[in-house]
């Protein structure tokens, strides 16, 4: 009897010892159970590091350089000693255009060559007659302002006021208007004959006005010199105080029309 038990059990033991029991194992589920064997601990797997990799040989990085180098302040800071700090010597310098450049000329050099020389001795020209022109023509107004006081106080005594026949301020009269005249005679010269080599269109400005006023003023003058002559021809007739009146309402109609004129180039 027992050798029947112990026979098959030590058949199993050497089957499932063997390498074809190990491969049949999983196949007879009741012949494993039966013999409970004890699972055997298996030994954790260590990891294969991976193989070592050449390393690439290391190149030194190129030095980075701005595109632009930082503006320096020009004032030192707050709390700063005064000393600039030193630059790197390795900073390249800046690709930058230089913006040192002047977009104007000398006015000594940009006029240069630009005028000709007749067109610019007829301006200077010009320059100088107008001016003794202005100078002359205040002048000129002095005394014909000082003419009709004369002209006023001499026409009131010998026809308004009736205290006789006093012509006292008459002589005085004639010669502030004898060098009036001769003033007003050089001052339209010296403004007609002043050159002007620049074409210029006509429009109504203050010298179109000035000229306007200065004419007329030119028409009273002669108009004055021509009825003064009549009322000194006509002394004791008739006809005097209406020539003497009519060279007083004259002279200061051109007295008003030299004024004007010079207030339109004033203001």
């Amino acid at each position: 009897m027992m050798t029947r038990v112990i026979s098959p059990l030590l058949a199993v033991m050497l089957l499932v010892a063997s390498p074809a029991g190990a491969a049949l194992a999983p196949d007879a589920p009741v012949m494993v159970a039966a013999a409970k064997r004890k699972p055997s601990k298996r030994k954790p797997a260590t990891p294969v590091p991976p193989p070592p990799q050449e390393a690439a040989p290391a190149t030194p990085a190129a030095p980075v350089t701005p595109d632009v180098t930082p503006p320096v302040s020009a004032t030192p800071e707050s709390g700063s000693t005064g000393t600039a700090a030193p630059q790197d010597s390795s900073a390249t310098p800046s690709s930058e255009p230089s913006l040192d450049f002047d977009l104007l000329t000398p006015e000594a050099e940009a006029s240069a060559g630009l005028l000709d020389p007749d067109l610019q001795k007829d301006l200077e020209t010009r320059r100088t007659m107008l001016k003794l022109h202005q100078g002359l023509g205040l002048a000129m107004a002095g005394g014909l302002t000082a003419a009709t006081v004369l002209g006023q106080i001499q026409f009131s005594r010998s026809f308004t006021d009736g205290g006789g026949d006093n012509r006292s301020l008459l002589a005085w009269h004639r010669g502030v208007i004898i060098g009036t005249s001769l003033l007003f005679a050089t001052v339209g010269t010296l403004g007609i004959l002043a050159p002007d080599p620049v074409e210029r269109p006509f429009q109504w400005d203050t010298v179109t006005f000035h000229k306007i006023f200065m004419g007329l003023a030119t028409a009273g003058m002669i108009a004055q010199a021509v009825l003064g002559i009549l009322a000194t021809h006509s002394y004791g007739e008739i006809t005097e105080p209406k020539y003497a009146t009519a060279h007083q309402v004259v002279g200061y109609a051109t007295l008003g029309c030299v004024a004007a004129g010079i207030v339109t180039l004033t203001f």
